[in-house]
């Protein structure tokens, strides 16, 4: 979560042993009119040969992605994790059946995690998307407050990774002194909790999560997961350590998270009991012992990938050092030092490799370096870095990265990905296919200003890609992915040590599916009060893989055409989370937009008429009723200084709150006490139905639901875009108005269905 100034870095890996689709992409029809949101690579909207026109078309070079989805319609985000199991099923396994005589095909089921913070409620949020990242929800079980602060659960941090082989998740969370594995065997369904380090003097923070179930010579049940972390205990003497849990051990059950471990930084020697740091080439214990000017460090990862000449699969933590005297930085601005930690025997010893020295004219912690490995071992590391360092401050950001073709022991002169003028560029991420095929992600600005430094800089999210990533040149495109600003002002990289806006946290991330399409999950706070911080997702539609020989040709079978967007029948939850599939009333079929002067209109197709009657029984216990809606982010006055919201339109059946009736507002009731978003009402309608087929007297199934709304009403002026336009059905638990500590939801999201998003253009600018 932090750049820790003379805090004591420690990376702890943990090794244990384990237990061990969707169709194929449509062609895009040739006489598709396809339409991009001016200025950036996301798909506005798609007719097949009439309607307006549009400014694009799809071809096997066009990078086009989806618009974003809400992770969650409405809680709080920030630092998401994405990551895609993009690998096939074996045959008897989750479906695939015991007959099959080959693997059957991956689900690219999409995983995110995002942290709620380690006081209260004290666990991370996670979701699932079955349905190619159009839709997310939280499943049943996640981890909640079973355990005190320093005990367990977690919140401060989380981050996830998908075993190839079992599919299982191993989610990593924090609360303070205590980390905590969560482990899914079903598919991120339900977990099972592993507590470690918990009432030691191990102050942890920043843990990462790595699986390698290929491991040569081990079966999946005993394949190796790797987990990383920071320790805080003494701030005077940084230590990159390492231990290992094989679960296959005497004594340790599988499983298990104990820590066992050769690595330990307070014992640890080199000569007569001193604690002095480790030359780089000698194999110790620990990634980098007792080293004063470990500064910050990133991501375990492996290399996994099964090929000849690949038999020790190498694991590798990236690093920075901070030369200044005694580590200090009393003496800074000063000389800085980017490096590996590697592994060759699975993270019992380790040795480290220095990728490049840097003056002390620049800055490259901005906040978290990170790499990637390519199927052919290539090495890819990237960092944020700031130009003109002077005592006085610091000046514009770039990104960075360098690659290596030899295990880390060789790697080429840093490369600067944003070298051009007045757009400071932070928080980079990585992800790998092919050799020299590298999909990357960013924040850009339109300032050179540092992020630190807050001018009113507008804030936008990015992809680069490069197919020849392995070359010296900065040879990546780039195109903006976010419909609207992700982020007003300025963005603090310092980690805990944070005076600034720090809302959308450290880092974001992408990955990619089985076709090499990228997923980008990144956090957007552009909001009334620029604190509700909303996590979104975009995926990748057509264009390059990074994966040799496919196709991304899902431009056709993403549901998006002339405004209006399908959903699938029968895939209903209940308000724990639990599948309930064509639930009266609740199934949303569909949804489109129309827009008159100032008149919005939104449709919904529902499997039968909405009522609270039918969402009590849909919800399975504790419901009071139901909203039927829509939701979207457009510029409004209501905005603020922010100048933006996220606004509803919907149909409110909850007795609780009074007759039946249509009412628009906004997604942002924060609850302070326990960060929890709410629907509140601005403009409520005398109590009514709506229109539309389902309130006839003989409503037909399906049927439709119409709902209107001046967008004035709402501070919307005529020539704002309606952005990520979502159709919703969801359930109530008591009223708008409850005491504060009674809106913790847990593992409930109070969501039923929803749409896909879509974008509505205007004629002024978002």
């Amino acid at each position: 979560m932090t750049r820790y100034p003379r805090f004591v870095i420690l990376l702890v890996i943990f090794i244990v042993s384990m237990t061990l689709g969707f169709p194929l992409p449509f062609a895009q029809s040739q006489t598709d009119i396809i339409e991009l949101l001016p200025d950036t690579a996301i798909l506005l909207d798609q007719s097949s040969g009439s309607g307006s026109g549009g400014n694009a078309t799809s071809t096997s070079s066009t990078n086009i992605f989806s618009p974003a989805a809400f992770v969650d319609y409405k809680r709080i985000g920030g630092e998401p994790t994405v990551v895609v199991d993009r690998y096939p099923f074996a045959p008897g396994q989750f479906g695939c059946p015991n007959t099959a005589t080959s693997p059957c095909p991956p689900r690219d089921i999409v995983y995110v995690s995002a942290p709620q913070g380690f006081l209260f409620p004290h666990y991370s949020n996670f979701f699932k998307s079955d349905d190619l990242g159009q839709t997310f929800r939280v499943p049943h079980h996640i981890p909640t407050t079973a355990f005190g602060t320093t005990q367990g659960g977690g919140g401060g941090d989380s981050h996830q990774v998908v075993g190839a082989v079992s599919h299982r998740v191993y989610f990593v969370d924090l609360a303070l002194s205590c980390i905590t594995m969560n482990t899914s065997v079903d598919l991120g369904e339900n977990w099972t909790s592993d507590q470690f380090g918990c009432g030691s003097s191990l102050l942890d923070d920043r843990q990462w999560v790595e699986a390698d179930e290929l491991y040569p010579g081990l079966t999946a049940q005993d394949g190796w997961v790797y987990i990383s972390a920071i320790n805080l205990f003494d701030p005077a003497l940084p230590t990159l350590i390492a231990s290992r849990a094989p679960g296959n051990e005497a004594g340790v059950v599988p499983g298990s998270f104990v820590a066992h471990s050769p690595c330990n930084p307070l014992t640890f020697t080199v000569g007569a009991g001193v604690l002095v740091p480790a030359p780089d080439n000698m194999a110790t214990p620990c990634p980098d012992p007792s080293d004063p000017y470990l500064w910050v460090a990133g991501p375990v990862t492996s290399d996994k990938t099964v090929r000849s000449g690949n038999s020790t699969h190498p694991v590798y933590i990236p690093f920075v050092r901070r030369i200044s005297a005694g580590g200090l930085g009393q003496d800074c601005p000063c000389p800085w030092q980017l490096y590996i930690a590697k592994s060759v025997n699975g993270g019992t010893d380790w040795t480290r490799l220095k990728l490049a020295d840097l003056p002390k004219t620049v800055d490259p912690a901005q906040i978290f370096v990170q790499m990637a490995i390519d199927r052919a071992g290539n090495l890819y590391y990237n960092w944020s870095q700031a130009r003109n360092v002077t005592s006085s401050g610091e000046g514009e950001q770039d990104i960075y990265y360098t690659f290596s073709t030899d295990g880390g022991v060789h790697w080429a002169s840093p490369i600067d990905l944003t070298g051009s003028a007045n757009d400071s560029a932070i928080f980079s991420w990585m992800v790998a296919g092919d050799a020299g095929r590298v999909d990357l992600v960013y924040y850009k600005s339109n300032s050179g200003a540092n992020s630190n430094v807050n001018v009113g800089q507008v804030w936008n999210v990015y992809f680069g890609q490069s197919m020849n990533a392995l070359n010296t040149g900065a040879n990546f495109s780039g195109v903006q992915v976010s419909a609207e600003p992700n982020h007003l002002g300025g963005i603090c990289t310092g980690g805990l040590s944070c005076s600034g806006d720090r809302d959308l946290l450290d880092f974001f991330t992408v990955d990619v599916d089985h076709l090499g399409a990228a997923h980008i999950v990144y956090s957007d706070d552009h909001q009334r009060r620029n604190t509700d911080t909303r996590d979104k997702l975009t995926r990748q539609l057509s264009g390059n893989s990074i994966f040799k020989d496919q196709n991304i040709t899902l431009m056709s079978s993403w549901p998006i055409r002339d405004h209006s967007v399908s959903d699938r029948a029968g895939d209903v939850f209940d308000g724990d989370g639990l599948p309930k599939g064509s639930c009266p009333g609740m199934d949303l079929l569909g949804a489109s937009s129309s827009r008159t002067n100032d008149l919005l209109t939104v449709t919904l197709t529902l499997n039968s008429a909405p009522s609270a009657t039918k969402a009590i029984l849909c919800a399975t216990t504790g419901a009071t009723g139901g909203l039927w809606g829509a939701e979207f982010w457009a510029a409004s006055s209501e905005g603020g200084t922010d100048g933006g919201n996220t606004f509803y339109v919907a149909y409110r059946d909850n007795p609780l709150d009074g007759s039946p009736r249509v009412e628009a507002g906004v997604v942002d009731n924060l609850n302070l006490n326990i960060t929890s978003l709410e629907f509140r009402p601005t403009d409520m309608g005398t109590p009514a139905t709506p229109g539309g087929t389902c309130f006839s007297s003989l409503p037909p199934e399906p049927c439709t639901l119409t709902i209107s709304v001046r967008l004035s009403d709402l501070g919307i002026s005529s020539g704002n875009g309606l952005y990520g336009l979502t159709g919703l059905s969801t359930y109530f638990f008591g009223s708008t108005e409850r005491p504060p500590l009674l809106r913790v939801e847990g593992g409930n999201s109070e969501l039923a269905d929803a749409t896909a998003p879509i974008h509505y253009n205007g004629s002024g600018t978002p």
